[in-house]
């Protein structure tokens, strides 16, 4: 009886082993080339990168074999090549909506001034946090022999509350890659398939929509506004709060006038994009009766310490994993669009949605504090786009075109200086 209950045991696990070796043989197939499928949880958007395009045809988004919106790199440092550079963060770097992501337009500044030598490798990926980035670089950023990481802090949405848990972690069955799991561990591309399916990363993400919703906000938009702003408050009636009066959102929309409307008319470079949950944001935020800060003393009252400590647990892991392999990290704290006055000015008619900014320049201020006492090295970029009009887009929060310049021309000058 015992010999043939260890005889179903062996054929068990050796099905399973087969099957599963079977699944993972058959998911390589259609998964991302390593090390693309690290990189990247999930695939880049075919619908985000056609409102890109055929909003703006003159940017174009293209990606590498490893996924990154970069040019073609090697996993060996060239040989012309002496100090190499990573830039690891989310879409601030990934560059959705810009003419050139942040780490070309460093290495361009860099190869301008003589240092045709120094690689500055994009490593952003939307939708991912400071968890991510610890994983990033010890799965993969190693192995490309870096000289140093310009790791891409952004105060919006980077913090975290899991504080880092050590060198051995429990790991779930599954999460998404480059995080540890069970399964990532044996099949890796089958994790990355199911992440996908299950719609488990970060990236993959998403909230509620209206049908066709982009096709709506399209129209209407490409009306004059007394003729399109009452398609947009059907919309956001029908499908996102019956509960509300349509006058009261045609109110809360209507408070910006044709400013706001002539804000997403089309453009060669810097075109806004009026997004379903823009609007969502907005219209909860302005009925909500929830008390929220309303100056930056306020917001500042409003830290949470168990926040900021969490996440400098995982900044100081990086700092100490990569100083255990001699390489340089930079930490560049990205603000939000406070920075910006007309960010500011076009967001004043909605003082409780602005709020959220305000919270998020807080947490800016707190990251700053922490790290000026951690010993790690970073740079304020803020000091750099404070009070510079026209830096940030109105919606979405990311630099225009010309934060990016302010931005890669500081980040420039610091690689430099790394590379001393």
């Amino acid at each position: 009886m015992k010999r043939r209950a260890t005889f179903w045991l062996a054929y068990g696990a050796l099905l399973i082993v087969t099957l599963l070796a079977g699944i993972e043989g058959l998911a390589w197939l259609v998964t991302p080339a390593w090390p693309g499928y690290l990189l990247r949880p999930a695939p880049v958007g075919v619908d985000a990168v056609a409102q890109w395009s055929g909003g703006m045809p003159d940017v174009v988004f293209a990606t590498n074999r490893w996924q990154m919106r970069d040019r073609e790199r090697t996993t060996a440092k060239p040989a012309n090549i002496s100090f190499r550079s990573l830039f690891v963060g989310d879409s601030f770097l990934e560059g959705g909506f810009t003419r050139a992501a942040l780490p070309a337009r460093v290495e361009g500044r860099l190869v301008g001034a003589g240092r045709e030598d120094i690689e500055a490798i994009n490593l952003g990926v939307a939708g991912t946090s400071p968890i991510e980035y610890y994983y990033r670089i010890k799965e993969l950023g190693l192995d490309l022999s870096p000289d140093a990481v310009v790791l891409a802090f952004y105060s919006g949405n980077d913090t975290v509350t899991q504080a880092f848990p050590g060198e051995h972690p429990s790991r779930p069955f599954i999460a998404e890659l480059p995080r540890p799991s069970i399964l990532g561990s044996i099949a890796p591309h089958t994790t990355w398939q199911a992440v996908n399916a299950l719609r488990l990363s970060g990236a993959a993400k998403g909230g509620k929509y209206a049908p066709n919703e982009h096709e709506v906000i399209t129209k209407a938009l490409a009306l004059p506004r007394a003729q399109g702003l009452p398609i947009l408050v059907k919309m956001m009636h029908q499908y996102y709060f019956p509960s509300l009066p349509e006058s009261t959102i045609h109110e809360i929309l209507d408070r910006g006038g044709e400013r706001f409307w002539e804000e997403f008319k089309p453009r060669r470079f810097d075109r806004e994009y009026l997004q379903g949950w823009i609007l969502d944001g907005v219209i909860s935020m302005e009925t909500s009766t929830i008390p929220l800060p309303m100056t930056p003393a306020e917001a500042d009252a409003k830290i949470s310490a168990d926040e900021i400590a969490a996440t400098m647990s995982w900044l100081t892991a990086t700092d100490g994993l990569l100083k255990a392999r001699g390489v340089k990290l930079l930490i560049a704290v990205i603000p939000v669009g406070t920075m910006d006055p007309a960010f500011a000015e076009f967001w004043k008619p909605w003082p409780r949605y602005y709020s959220y900014t305000l919270q998020r320049a807080a947490a800016h201020r707190a990251m700053v504090a922490a790290l000026s006492t951690s010993g790690i090295r970073f740079v304020d970029l803020a000091q750099d786009l404070d009070g510079v009009r026209g830096t940030y887009r109105k919606t979405d929060l990311h630099w225009t075109e010309e934060g990016h310049e302010v931005v890669a021309k500081r980040l420039a000058t610091e690689v430099m200086a790394l590379a001393r």
